[in-house]
C-alpha cells in the first residue's frame, strides 16, 4: 500500500504520533529534543511521504512560515494592510511586498478585497507577516502573470483545514476531474479559505457544491 494512502487511528491531544521519517504537519508537534512527536489536536492521523498531520473539522488556522493563504483585507494605512487569514489575530501585509512594487507604483487594495499571499514570518508572540512577492518570477505585480496578489471577481468560501490540505495537494482528484468538464480557476489557501471563478454563475454554483460535497468521499463516490 503506498505510504500516502495509510490512515492511522484516532488520536487525542498528547498522544504520541509515529513520524516514520516525515516532517510534523498540522496538529503535530515535536518535543524539546526533537525525537518524539505528539498530537496537539484530536482527530485522525494521516501519514504522507512528506509529513504527518492530524485531520479534523477545525477551522481556526495557526500560521506557519511558508504557507500560502487566502486573506481578506480588513484595513489599510500608508505602510501596510491588515488582513484576516482565519487565525487568532490578523496578519499584516506591507504595501511594498509585491513584485516590483514602489511607492508610486503599487497595488491599491480596497477593504474587503481578497488577496493570495505567503506567510513570511510567523511567531506565537508577534504579528504574522505576509508577502505577495513571487520568488519564481520577476514580473511586475500588475502584469497579470504573478501568482500571488489580489484575487478579482469570483467568490470565496470556507472549508475545514483538513479539506483545504486536500485541495492544495498536487493530485487532488475532485479538482482534476472537474477540470475535464468545466473551465474554471481556483485558489485554495492552507488557512481553509478558497477562491473560485467560472465563466457563468451557474457553473460557479455547480463547482462550489461539487467541491464541498466531495470532502470525506472516496474517488469512486466523487465520480458518481
Amino acid at each position: 500500500v503506498p505510504l500516502q494512502l495509510l490512515i492511522m487511528a484516532l488520536c487525542l491531544p498528547g498522544d504520541e504520533v509515529p513520524m516514520t521519517g516525515a516532517m510534523p504537519g498540522m496538529g503535530v508537534a515535536l518535543d524539546e529534543d526533537g525525537q518524539r512527536a505528539f498530537a496537539t489536536a484530536a482527530g485522525v492521523v494521516r501519514t504522507s511521504d512528506e509529513e504527518v498531520s492530524v485531520e479534523n473539522l477545525r477551522k481556526r488556522y495557526l500560521p506557519r512560515k511558508g504557507d500560502c493563504v487566502v486573506g481578506i483585507v480588513m484595513s489599510r494605512n500608508s505602510e501596510f494592510y491588515k488582513v484576516d487569514i482565519r487565525s487568532p489575530s490578523a496578519a499584516f501585509l506591507p504595501c511594498l511586498s509585491f513584485n516590483a512594487a514602489t511607492k508610486r507604483n503599487r497595488p491599491q487594495l480596497e477593504i474587503g478585497s481578497l488577496v493570495y499571499a505567503r506567510v513570511e514570518e510567523a511567531h506565537a508572540d508577534l504579528d504574522t507577516e505576509l508577502t505577495c512577492i513571487d520568488p519564481e518570477t520577476k514580473k511586475c505585480w500588475n502584469t497579470g502573470e504573478v501568482l500571488l496578489g489580489e484575487l478579482k471577481n469570483g467568490l470565496s468560501f470556507e472549508v475545514a483545514l483538513s479539506a483545504a490540505q486536500r485541495l492544495v495537494a498536487v493530485d487532488c482528484y475532485v479538482l482534476d476531474r472537474l477540470g475535464k468538464d468545466f473551465s474554471y480557476e481556483l485558489c485554495a489557501g492552507t488557512n481553509g479559505r478558497v477562491w473560485l471563478v467560472a465563466p457563468t454563475a451557474r457553473e460557479t454554483v455547480l463547482l462550489l457544491q461539487a467541491i464541498r460535497r466531495s470532502f470525506g468521499m472516496t474517488n469512486v463516490q466523487v465520480e458518481a
